[in-house]
């Protein structure tokens, strides 16, 4: 080909070649060429949404070995195996960037709820929670994990812990954070006070080892104990001091409704002192009296981009949340963990002095009635879940909060909700925001087997499906370029993922093909587990997982490593 050749040429000449590489690339006018014609699948006849365009392309694909090798016309490319998605969207695999599949993929490595819903890749370790660093010690988690699952916890650090998911086998790809809480906890307990400056040393070293071993940031969750414990500047300097590996910092705030706005204020605040990329986890507002924060909230995080702080938050598409019912309590009342907290709901003089504050917290998130019971501990109240406090507490004829707390004390101060607080006219417009992107804040889980338990947030099983299906066809939110980009090349952006994430030449062949017309989530708060509709195919590394709509059991996927590894 001539070096000065126009660019009409060039467009002229690649389509009498019938092949060029890169979806991006080709809607940019920048083709390149191949005589590659040997291919292990083409995907015929799909209209292809790359994850970075603005335009979609109706082009066949062809994957050589787990990457992506041609996008194009390759009506004369052989291929061992051909999937026609005529009809059909082809997009990059969804990235789930909030993820808590931190054991459940060793439990059953099969992914089912998420590699459904079309997700290929999730990062775990989110809200201050990580499976690891761990101390050699068998705890009743650990005794239930083994007796139940099958699943021996025998790692103490993130390479252990990736050893483990390696040797199993994973359908999707799996990376993580380190959780703050956990490394908190691993060196101070649960306890409510400042570390000296040996623990921060202590604490620091975990941390960077954690990185080195491929974490992809720091996470904490504020809302929860030990992590409330911590200071601004305790995070501030743990930030820091990890800032050298290239991560983010992730956070579930202090608070999502009554001091949201402080709470984002101090989210920021630890993220520039830090050094850090941020990313907020959930972003929403709790609470009817909070509804009008949210404009505000954004203005908040706008200005904080626009200073040169690189911030983006997630979110998944539904106004209800799920967490446990303790955080509706004082710090003071949780600190020493679990077992102090239900030693102290057992007082009588120091339930009442705790009363107050925890309704202003349950008034903040709505109201009892708004809080539906999803998770119990014990066969004797399994009968609660699938019911509102309220309810509950009417039909023992009791106030709810004195409810609550002999609950939780029979729960041992564990106890898990589903909260109706936010309002979709609020959901809505963070979906679209384009500082947003899309998560589940779930885990993949399984309507059999040791995964299928009490009644678990819809989200787990329809995120992605549903933001497509009500907000993009339906409610037509945004375009599904725009779309796509928040469930693909904006979580990649986010965790320097360079070959993931969109549809290119040398990209590693993760793709979702799906009805665009027919998508939806059907998972319910009453009835969850149930996988969505129009998902056909989903590919992780050049391998089908979901063919035709089921299941293969293959298990491609890699474990993922951060960039103070790669």
């Amino acid at each position: 080909m001539e070096k000065n050749i126009s660019r009409r040429d060039v467009i002229k000449t690649t389509a009498k070649a019938g092949i060029f590489i890169g979806a991006a690339s080709s809607l940019s006018g920048a083709a390149i060429f191949t005589r590659e014609k040997h291919f292990d699948l083409v995907i015929r006849n799909g209209t292809i949404v790359d994850g970075i365009s603005d335009k979609s392309l109706k082009a066949d694909l062809g994957i050589i070995g787990e990457r992506i090798g041609a996008v194009g016309n390759l009506k004369d490319g052989q291929a061992k195996s051909i999937i026609d998605a005529r009809g059909k969207v082809v997009s990059p695999g969804f990235i789930d960037i909030h993820s808590h599949t931190d054991l459940a993929l060793l439990i059953n490595p099969k992914a089912e709820s998420k590699i459904r819903q079309g997700v290929t890749t999730e990062l775990s370790g989110n809200c201050g929670g990580s499976a690891f660093p761990r101390k050699k010690r068998a705890s009743q988690l650990e005794k239930t994990l083994k007796e139940e699952a099958n699943l021996s916890i025998n790692w103490t650090d993130l390479e252990g812990y990736h050893s483990a998911m390696e040797k199993k086998g994973i359908a999707v790809n799996h990376a993580t954070l380190v959780g703050y809480g956990t490394i908190r906890e691993y060196v101070l307990g649960n306890e409510q006070r400042e570390p000296d400056t040996k623990e921060m040393s202590t604490m620091k070293k975990l941390l960077s080892e954690a990185m080195q071993q491929g974490a992809f940031g720091l996470s904490t969750g504020l809302e929860y104990t030990p992590d409330f414990f911590s200071s601004s500047f305790e995070l501030a300097e743990m930030c820091r001091s990890i800032s050298k590996y290239g991560g983010f910092y992730a956070t579930h705030m202090r608070s999502e409704d009554n001091q949201l706005m402080e709470a984002v204020a101090e989210a920021i605040f630890i993220a520039e002192s830090g050094e850090l990329p941020l990313q907020i986890s959930h972003l929403k507002v709790a609470g009817r009296d909070n509804y009008y924060k949210m404009p505000l909230v954004m203005d908040l995080i706008e200005r904080a981009k626009e200073r040169g702080l690189e911030v983006t938050a997630d979110r998944y598409p539904y106004a209800a949340y799920s967490t446990t019912l303790n955080i509706m309590f004082p710090q003071w009342a949780l600190d020493g963990g679990r077992k102090k907290f239900v030693e102290r709901l057992k007082d009588k003089n120091l339930r009442q002095k705790m009363k107050e504050e925890t309704l202003v917290k349950v008034r903040g998130n709505n109201s009892w009635e708004s809080m539906l019971i999803n998770s119990v501990r014990s066969e004797q109240n399994r009968h609660l879940v699938g019911k509102y406090i309220q309810e509950a507490a009417d039909e023992k004829k009791q106030d709810p909060y004195e409810f609550s707390c002999d609950l939780l004390i029979l729960e041992e101060g564990d106890l898990g909700i589903t909260g109706f607080g936010m309002s979709e006219e609020n959901t809505e417009s963070v979906l679209k925001h384009p500082l947003v992107m899309l998560c589940s804040d779930g885990r993949a889980l399984a309507p059999y087997g040791f995964l299928s338990q009490d009644i678990p947030h819809p989200r787990n099983y329809g995120s992605f499906p549903r933001f497509l299906g009500r907000y993009v066809r339906e409610r037509k939110l945004l375009s599904l370029p725009d779309a796509i980009k928040k469930m693909t090349s904006m979580p990649a952006a986010k965790m320097k993922l360079k070959d993931r994430g969109s549809i290119k030449k040398g990209n590693f062949a993760d793709l979702v093909i799906f009805d665009p017309s027919v998508i939806a989530d059907l998972a319910t708060y009453t009835e969850p587990e149930q996988y969505p509709q129009g998902i056909d195919y989903v590919i992780v590394n050049g391998k089908a997982v979901i063919d035709r709509g089921k299941h293969t059991g293959e298990l491609p996927g890699k474990t993922l490593h951060g960039p103070g590894k790669r």
